[in-house]
């Protein structure tokens, strides 16, 4: 996940639509779905009655 963020802080934009471009939009993509989802569980985990 952290080699995800590294690709994503590199020089160049995502305006143009080459192949990096579009890879470093879906990195973006699923790195804030993980970090989403990962703290969905967490509440969830936290909130439940034992």
């Amino acid at each position: 996940m952290m080699d995800l963020a590294l690709l994503l802080l590199q020089e160049g934009t995502t305006g143009n639509p080459n192949a990096i471009g579009v890879f470093r939009f879906f990195a973006g993509f699923v790195l804030v779905i993980t970090i989403y989802t990962t703290f969905l569980g967490f509440t969830y985990w936290i909130s439940k009655d034992e």
